[in-house]
């Protein structure tokens, strides 16, 4: 019998989402209620960074005070920024591997990257943003799923042109890759819309 007030659709799902419901472990309502909940986190995410310039954009406008779209997307989390020092961290999975089966470098490059944009966003005033001129990696030790923590801190911060590092540790606090960015500091119609 169909009922006037549903339709079948049809949805084509990732191979881990079909099978987290196949397995039956996790009842459907849950599987479903957590992708619903990521995709919110995304979208929020995404317009807390796009909706920051508009005016009257309101407490939430400080890209500094939530997780910015490309940690959601790939699963860090920006723990804390200040005063020149940014911690991100990650828990990384299968979905982060390199075809050799250990952690991608771009993954770390990432993590590194935004630890150290933190950082020095964090010294910033309110009209000014930045860019970066120079990013330097260098890999330490191969890494497979062992959580991650990145620190950066501006090393050097000029009027103009800053120095930031980063130390990427494993949960051993051995040392996975050190990073190091050139920034430049943008003002004026140059930080406009950034």
């Amino acid at each position: 019998m169909n009922d006037p007030d549903t339709r079948n659709l049809e949805v084509e799902l990732p191979i881990d989402v079909a099978e987290r419901l196949e397995d039956g472990d996790d009842p459907v309502a849950e599987t479903l209620a957590a992708l619903a909940r990521s995709h919110v986190q995304m979208q929020d995410s995404i317009r807390a960074y796009t909706d920051r310039h508009d005016e009257g954009a309101g407490p939430d406008s400080n890209p500094l005070e939530t997780n910015p779209p490309i940690a959601e997307l790939l699963g860090f989390q920006l723990e804390s920024a200040g005063d020149g020092e940014a911690v991100v961290t990650l828990d990384p999975g299968p979905e982060h591997a390199n075809p050799m089966g250990t952690l991608h470098g771009g993954v770390l490059c990432d993590i590194g990257d935004l630890a150290m944009g933190a950082a020095y966003a964090s010294r910033l005033d309110d009209d000014e943003s930045f860019t970066t001129l120079e990013l330097d990696v260098k890999f330490r030790r191969p890494v497979w799923e062992q959580p991650l923590t990145a620190t950066g801190q501006v090393m050097d911060a000029g009027r103009t042109v800053g120095l930031v590092t980063c130390d990427v540790t494993g949960p051993d606090g051995e040392l996975v890759a050190h990073l190091q960015s050139v920034c430049l500091t943008l003002r004026g119609e140059a930080a406009a819309g950034r």
